[in-house]
């Protein structure tokens, strides 16, 4: 036996002894022969025992999943947090956001019916106040009048003169020339009321009435106020049948002090550039006014719209009620800018009654020529109120006759006391409104000494201005 080649029977020591397993040998190759698929084959069934996990690695499992689960829903809340929260809050806003809307829109439905219904109201109102003015205006219509104002032409140059603008007058049979046209009141049965410039230098005036007859008036039957800038026209007694009813028309006076205040309905009725019987409303926008032309008379101011021709046409209030006389407008053109005036009518029904009653408003008068208290003077004699100075004492007058003198101030009369603002005027107000022959106190500042004087006031001269 070779020692190299051990037997077969024979082992090395060492070395397992192991099968060798050798690889079968092809099976036989037949010609034409369908290779069959090997049907699957079955194993043996992995014991019990081998599926068994490892109590170590079970136990790992069982604590490490449940954490990640808890941890990742901790950071999914955490993270969502802000969000959920935020949302709630913008739920909560959008629901306080609707509920407001929803109780607006009812408010502003609410709002809307109820505005619709004071519409409805005011409609009515509205409706009756248009009503109104148009019976104001068909009651006083027939108690305004239009006034022509003529001269006669020169017979120098009555032949110039053209054929059209000649006015015939079939009541006295001549000719006349039309300077102005304005407006009138029947006050009382064949008593007319206007204004003073309407009437002045008139040598013919023509009464118009609202039915369209007209008859002539002479000059001689006016009587006038320059000073308020009022006149009266008498008609004549025996009036021609076509006019004497509409001649006997008259009106109401309302008190212009009581009845009249800021922001009541007006309505102004005349003639404005010729368009006769002209009804324009407004409101009275003030009262107390003072004109340069005027300045004696508080006036009241109306937005009424007034025109030349206006002038000595009624203002009426909504009652029909005469309120005041138009007498000018304030106007850098010469027409309506919405600023119109009229003579109250406790004024006009005053002046009226004086006019008829004597010929004239007769009015007090001092005998004095005035000055007005400078500042710096009045400061330095401590006068709370204005004054004026006497310039000057007219002899033989109720200031002469009463002592007072040259230089002294004049502070108040009876219980009134002079404004600071334009005292002249204020003073010149008070001594007209005086009846003549009447008992008044004067309080004077002589060298800084205040006294007391009683005089008796005197009678204003006619042709004073």
């Amino acid at each position: 036996m070779n020692p190299n080649n051990p037997a077969p029977d024979e082992t090395p020591p060492g070395e397992l002894l192991f099968p060798v397993l050798e690889p079968a040998p092809p099976a036989p190759q037949l010609e034409n022969a369908i290779t069959a698929q090997p049907s699957p084959v079955a194993l043996p069934a992995e014991p019990l025992a081998s599926r068994t996990a490892d109590p170590v690695s079970s136990g790992l499992w069982n604590w490490v999943v449940p954490c990640l689960f808890f941890m990742s829903a901790f950071l999914l809340v955490l993270y969502a947090t802000p969000y959920m929260i935020f949302h709630w809050r913008l739920l909560d806003a959008q629901a306080d956001a609707e509920a407001f809307f929803h109780k607006r829109r009812a408010e502003l439905r609410v709002e809307a019916e109820h505005a619709d219904g004071r519409l409805d109201v005011l409609d009515k109102r509205a409706q009756l106040i248009s009503l109104g003015f148009r019976e104001v205006a068909r009651k006083v219509a027939p108690k305004v009048v239009n006034i022509a104002h003529y001269r006669e032409p020169k017979e120098e140059k009555l032949d110039a003169l053209a054929k059209k603008i000649l006015i015939y007058d079939p009541d006295n049979e001549r000719r006349y020339i039309l300077i102005a046209s304005g407006s009138g009141l029947i006050v009382q049965p064949g008593v007319i009321l206007t204004n003073y410039h309407v009437v002045r230098g008139a040598q013919r005036l023509r009464v118009s009435f609202a039915s369209g007859q007209s008859i002539g008036v002479d000059p001689d039957a006016v009587v006038m106020d320059a000073i308020t800038d009022l006149a009266v026209i008498r008609l004549p007694e025996k009036l021609p049948a076509r006019v004497k009813e509409e001649a006997h028309n008259s009106v109401e006076f309302a008190d212009s002090d009581k009845d009249v205040h800021v922001g009541d309905w007006a309505l102004a009725i005349g003639s404005p550039l010729g368009y006769r019987w002209t009804v324009t409303q407004g409101i009275i926008s003030a009262k107390g006014r003072l004109l340069p032309l005027l300045d004696l008379v508080e006036l009241l101011q109306t937005d009424a719209a007034m025109n030349p021709g206006n002038s000595g046409g009624p203002l009426f209030d909504q009652l029909g009620r005469v309120i005041g006389i138009n007498v000018a407008i304030a106007s850098d053109n010469g027409v309506n800018q919405g600023i119109g005036f009229a003579i109250p009518s406790n004024t006009a029904k005053k002046i009226t009654e004086q006019l008829l009653t004597s010929g004239e408003v007769p009015r007090g008068y001092l005998g004095i020529a005035m000055e007005e208290l400078p500042a710096p003077q009045a400061k330095k004699l401590k006068l709370e109120d204005g004054g004026v100075i006497v310039k000057s004492v007219i002899k033989a007058e109720a200031a002469a006759n009463a002592g007072i003198q040259t230089g002294d101030i004049i502070v108040r009369i009876n219980q009134d006391t002079l404004n600071r603002v334009e005292p002249i005027r204020h003073f010149r107000q008070l001594v007209v409104e005086l009846e003549p022959g009447r008992a008044i106190t004067i309080e004077i500042l002589r060298d800084g000494v205040r006294r007391q004087l009683t005089l008796t006031v005197g009678k204003r001269p006619a042709n004073l201005p």
